[in-house]
């Protein structure tokens, strides 16, 4: 049996934290439209912080300012920051309605390992290539 440690396991596409300035607005409706930025981005969605909750599978219009382009998604899941009283944002997960490039964002290369297991590597490589150019 497989266990995965890392949600990033089961992505089908990497997330990248971004800010993207947006206008999102519930189509055919007026119940919202505001300015938002995403946290995060992929190639098949986005998390927002918004002011209010949205209902599983709310279809959203996503205005992408800076490159003034338009896509489609819907909300997976509305999480809230904070706890009682004191909740004023919430976590958004979207779906894209169409998976792709949407962003224009530098996707950097994808890598399970940690931090300081990809630094232990880099030290260990660079001290032998100082050997192999010492003649060690």
């Amino acid at each position: 049996m497989t266990f995965f440690n890392d949600k990033q396991d089961r992505r089908r596409s990497q997330r990248i934290p971004q800010s993207v300035p947006l206008y999102v607005r519930v189509p055919n409706s007026r119940s919202f439209g505001g300015h938002l930025n995403t946290v995060e981005v992929s190639s098949h969605g986005c998390v927002i912080h918004s002011l209010r909750p949205f209902a599983r599978g709310t279809e959203l219009r996503l205005e992408i300012l800076d490159s003034h382009r338009t896509t489609t998604a819907h909300v997976v899941h509305s999480d809230p920051i904070g706890t009682g009283m004191h909740l004023t944002t919430w976590t958004v997960a979207l779906e894209l309605d169409k998976p792709g490039d949407i962003w224009l964002v530098q996707h950097p290369p994808y890598s399970t390992e940690t931090k300081e297991r990809q630094r232990d590597r880099e030290n260990a490589l660079s001290g032998s290539s100082k050997n192999a150019n010492q003649g060690h």
